[in-house]
């Protein structure tokens, strides 16, 4: 169904003055008639037109009502809104209440004598997503006795001695799930299709009450809500908290807990109630934690003590909060995305703070989530030394190591970065997630600058080529590798050797930020060693992204290539000076440079010296060849005859014709960081 708001309002205010006007026009006509002594066939029939006029003006209304109030309205051309209107039962606001009238009687009668059954809960079910019902319904059934009944569905209105067991809670679960959705369903009504204005303030009255506030979170977990209706209620809520702070060394006497008996109803506290609601809505979320005026996430992180596993819904809501946005393309002050950078650099700064660290336990997944699609701006503050203020990089072009579109990006400390990886990553699933990330981006950037080299070196021989046309083969052979090592010496192959050096900075922060013991002296079976050294063997696997892709959306894919495989064991091969997780990461790095040069060309051909190919142990055929796919094998996939003829050949001298800069690069940054870094902050 398809309506201009706009017009529909126009048409409906047309009706409402013609059906008033036309049987006063008719009448006046048939009195000048009769004055006259005429009698003619036809203006008394204006009268039964205003009447039908009038008459249809409830359906038309009706109808915007009822397209206003869904919340999956889609605008088309010419200010025209569609919707589904499939799901819709009721036709109108009489048929909305008509049947919630009888289905709350019935369902009141139901609860009443504990006896809720599972086709009472199916026919609320069929009006989940009917507009006319939901506000009707919520309508008859304010918000104190809405939470009365949902005390009752669990019988936690009965003396602790008397409430059943209940074995099976499927269908009162069920019943609170199609009242949540109800509810967001209702708070998207506008006009006269609208819940009560006060209807957020009566809703969490008595919240500090167990079984209100278990009403309340109830009522807020599965619902779409309206943004306004659902940040209104959050900041009441959050107003609530600070006013009644939650204690949580009195005692909870589990026979008077709201919900299923002898089941922890989980934080009951005022914003315990509405975590999960913001992480199903993260633009409210965005909202609630930028309110200038309440600055609630420094509370919520620093300040709030959480039971159960309640911080696990915070650091949901505010992985949410950073990540289901991210854009570049609108002001700040209209951007989703600067608010998703912003909430990030603040949160990471919370998040390494011990007494934070020691307050959310459970978010350690949430923060490597943040890390992970803020990996350009980690990587980014892992080169400046200065201390850096929580804020956002709203520049033109906030990533300028890449090119393309980028979203806004945070400003973090390199410190604070530390210091909240080296907590998060006591959970080995956050540590593979944030490496996969990282290594993600190292290739994605030292692709880019390859690529560019490339070219340099291309044109370049281009240009010489046209010059000289009589060159022998052996010549333009010659002038080619003249030419790539001159290029890897200065201009693309100085940026590269420069990234690759910034990159070396971040893959140091990150080992280092694992804590991981000396590999000689690490237990075997030590999960993260084991992950880490599983890291560095598969790293070089690792493809470039496509341009324009971001990094976060394709860590999953990375991580299955790096951690899916479990390597043999090669200890007895491991290199000499790879004895610490620091030394396995600098080989680590060195692999992924050298083979991302491999691919683009930037050893030269078979021709060069500078090539493996150049050397029958190195060749295809022989025992030693580890290139596949014009790239160099990862670690983990050579046999001990690839790995000690790879090492020979990196460690040659003709090698370092146009290697040389990036291997020292990369030992310079891992210095650099270690005497930036390497200061014990604890």
């Amino acid at each position: 169904m398809g309506i201009d708001p706009a017009l529909m309002t126009q048409l409906i205010n047309g009706m409402n003055r013609a059906g008033r006007t036309l049987p006063d026009i008719g009448l006046q006509v048939e009195r000048a008639l009769t004055t006259l002594g005429l009698s003619l066939w036809g203006p008394a029939q204006l009268s039964t037109i205003g009447r039908q006029l009038h008459d249809r003006i409830p359906t038309l209304q009706g109808r915007l009502d009822l397209i206003l109030a869904t919340p999956d309205r889609r605008p088309g051309e010419d200010g025209v809104l569609w919707a589904d209107e499939s799901p819709w039962l009721s036709k109108s606001p009489s048929e909305g209440t008509a049947a919630a009238t009888a289905l709350a009687a019935r369902l009141r009668a139901k609860i009443a004598s504990h006896s809720l059954d599972a086709e009472s809960v199916a026919e609320l079910e069929r009006h989940k997503n009917d507009p006319f019902f939901a506000v009707a319904f919520l309508t008859l059934m304010p918000p104190r006795e809405l939470k009365s009944l949902i005390a009752r569905a669990y019988s936690s209105d009965l003396p602790p001695g008397d409430r059943p067991l209940l074995y099976d809670t499927a269908t009162q679960d069920r019943f609170l799930t199609m009242l949540s959705t109800l509810l967001g369903t209702a708070s998207h009504g506008v006009g006269r299709m609208r819940l009560a204005a006060d209807y957020a303030d009566r809703l969490i009255e008595d919240i500090g009450h167990p079984q209100d506030a278990f009403a309340v979170k109830r009522l807020l977990q599965d619902g779409d809500f309206d943004h306004t209706f659902l940040l209104t209620l959050v900041r009441k809520l959050h107003d609530q908290d600070l006013a009644h702070p939650p204690d949580l060394s009195l005692p909870r006497d589990p026979w008077t807990l709201p919900g299923p008996r002898d089941v922890s109803p989980g934080d009951l506290s005022p914003m315990g109630t509405a975590l999960i609601a913001l992480a199903h809505h993260p633009a409210v979320a965005q909202d609630f934690f930028t309110d200038p005026a309440r600055k609630p996430l420094a509370y919520l992180m620093r300040t709030h003590p959480w039971l159960g596993d309640a911080d696990a819904d915070l650091g949901w809501a505010i992985q949410a909060a950073t990540t289901e946005f991210r854009d570049h393309d609108l002001p700040p002050g209209g951007s989703r995305g600067y608010k998703s950078a912003l909430i990030a650099s603040w949160a990471v700064r919370f998040w390494s703070d011990p007494k934070v660290q020691t307050n959310l336990p459970s978010t350690r997944p949430h923060l490597g989530t943040v890390l992970t699609q803020y990996i350009g701006d980690v990587h980014r503050s892992a080169q400046i030394f200065s201390k850096e203020v929580p804020g956002v990089v709203s520049g033109l072009d906030p990533a300028k190591e890449l090119p393309g579109w980028k979203p806004y990006g945070s400003r973090f400390d390199a410190d604070e970065i530390r210091r909240a990886m080296t907590w998060a990553f006591e959970d080995e699933e956050t540590f593979r997630t944030v490496a996969a990330a990282h290594g993600l981006y190292a290739v994605r950037m030292l692709d880019e600058l390859a690529a560019k080299v490339a070219t340099e070196v291309e044109r370049g021989f281009i240009t010489w080529q046209e010059a000289h046309p009589e060159a022998t083969q052996q010549q333009r052979d010659n002038m080619r590798q003249d030419i790539l090592e001159e290029r890897m010496a200065r201009s693309g192959g100085a940026e590269f050797a420069g990234a690759v050096g910034s990159l070396g900075m971040t893959t140091w922060l990150v080992t280092d930020a694992a804590n991981i013991s000396s590999i000689a002296k690490a237990k075997a079976d030590d999960v993260r060693l084991n992950s880490f050294k599983s890291l560095t063997e598969q790293v070089v696997g690792l493809i470039p992204m496509p341009s324009g892709k971001f990094v976060g959306l394709m860590t999953d894919t990375a991580k299955g290539l790096m951690f899916d495989k479990v390597p043999p064991s090669h200890e007895e091969q491991a290199r000499q000076d790879a004895d610490t997780a620091l030394g396995a990461a600098k080989h680590m790095f060195t692999d992924l440079t050298a083979s991302v040069m491999m691919r683009h060309g930037l050893f030269g051909d078979a021709s060069a010296q500078t090539h493996p190919y150049y050397y029958e142990d190195f060749s295809p055929g022989a025992p030693g060849h580890f290139i596949a796919d014009r790239s160099i094998k990862p670690w983990a996939e050579m046999n001990a005859e690839q790995r000690s003829a790879y090492d020979e050949w990196l460690s040659l001298p003709v090698t370092a014709r146009v290697f040389g800069q990036p291997d020292v690069a990369i030992a310079l940054s891992f210095k650099a960081a270690e005497k930036q870094y390497g200061g014990d902050d604890s």
